[in-house]
């Protein structure tokens, strides 16, 4: 059954903004997640739990400003009779509708493993706002929405990781075929744009428009256009995407997607993420496993240095400790021992072999 909370606090200096999304990943990353957006500014977020009996949904339900829907057999009767099979489909069904019953003036899907941030040096501090919220009221409503572009987390050998945002974030890169692969080197043909997942980022919508709510991007309803390329770049925010909280967590979204055929992978992902898929299939041991990660997820500190001096890194650190602190009283534990902890639990019977092995055998 569909549970929702009240809103949340009232309207505050310019636009009110909220944050939609469908999770399914241990608690204290969504908790972590949906804390540090609420003490960011955002009056609503609208938190669909993908497994009904998630254990995150008594914690946040006492969270203000949060919307809580259980996504039980009874709310797939009514968005779609039944449960869509693909992960796609889910979060466009729920970020739809919660798009339709949303109370603030811009909405903005995302991933338990995405931030938002105010772009470093364009702000006092990590949670000031403020140009992000003059950039969204300065842009027209009805003339399309504002693209917050990506940044994904990477790690140098160097770093020992400990606390789950650690790293520093990699930047689109369009250019061509040679030169991307003399940028990235080994890790090219797993990468598209310098990125392992997307380098579409993500989409503030303004509400009040009948538009479809997709992962990345809205899409024109019945009634209301919206042409192509009616979309502003925005300055102000990036978004913080962390494909792989930990090298487990990231090993285990592959498997996920590798449980699907390739056909119905094709539709979630590029082929880029296809190939990273086929390679851990095709990986003998952990070993070869991790050696995967490393290869696209760890670059040398040379290759740091290099795209950061063409602007294609951000070594600013991430620590959303603070912000969530302001929400909650305190922090959860952000560790990524604990995080692989309970990533284990989530998944050490899993029906999948590969997936439920690899549990069982990672060390720690």
């Amino acid at each position: 059954m569909a549970t929702m909370n009240p809103p949340g606090p009232g309207p505050g200096r310019g636009p009110g903004w909220g944050i939609v999304m469908t999770a399914r990943e241990p608690g204290n990353l969504v908790l972590a997640n949906v804390a540090y957006h609420l003490g960011l500014g955002a009056r609503e977020v609208h938190v669909y739990l993908d497994d009904p009996d998630d254990p995150a949904a008594e914690m946040l339900a006492t969270l203000p400003g949060v919307r809580l829907t259980l996504c039980d057999a009874d709310h797939w009767q009514r968005l779609a009779r039944r449960r869509p099979g693909g992960q796609n489909r889910r979060q466009g069904l729920n970020a739809t509708e919660a798009y339709r019953r949303a109370g603030v003036d811009w909405l903005i899907h995302l991933d338990a493993d995405e931030f938002l941030r105010p772009v470093p040096g364009q702000a006092e501090d990590q949670g000031d706002i403020s140009a992000m919220l003059a950039e969204l009221a300065a842009f027209p409503r009805g003339f399309g929405y504002v693209a917050v572009p990506p940044a994904e987390r990477v790690m140098s050998p160097e770093m020992v990781q400990t606390g789950l945002f650690d790293g520093v974030f990699r930047r689109p890169a369009r250019v061509p075929p040679r030169l991307h692969r003399a940028l990235y080197g080994a890790a090219a043909d797993f990468l598209e744009g310098g990125m392992s997942s997307h380098t579409s980022g993500k989409a503030f919508t303004p509400t009040g428009f009948d538009y479809q709510i997709r992962i990345h991007r809205p899409r024109a309803g019945e009634t209301d256009r919206l042409p192509a390329h009616s979309m502003h770049k925005a300055h102000t925010v990036e978004l913080l995407h962390f494909d792989g909280l930990t090298p487990l967590h990231w090993l285990v979204k592959l498997l996920r997607y590798g449980e699907h055929a390739v056909e119905a992978q094709a539709g979630m992902n590029g082929p880029h993420r296809l190939r990273q898929v086929a390679d851990l299939l095709d990986a003998a041991d952990i070993a070869a496993a991790r050696a995967l990660y490393e290869r696209v997820q760890v670059f040398a500190p040379d290759r740091i240095a290099r795209l950061t001096a063409l602007g294609l890194c951000n070594t600013s650190p991430f620590d959303p400790a603070p912000v969530i602190a302001r929400v909650l009283g305190e922090t959860p534990d952000l560790s990524a021992k604990a995080f692989d902890a309970e990533l284990r639990l989530l998944h050490e019977n899993s029906p999948n072999p590969r997936l439920a092995d690899l549990i069982a055998r990672w060390p720690g």
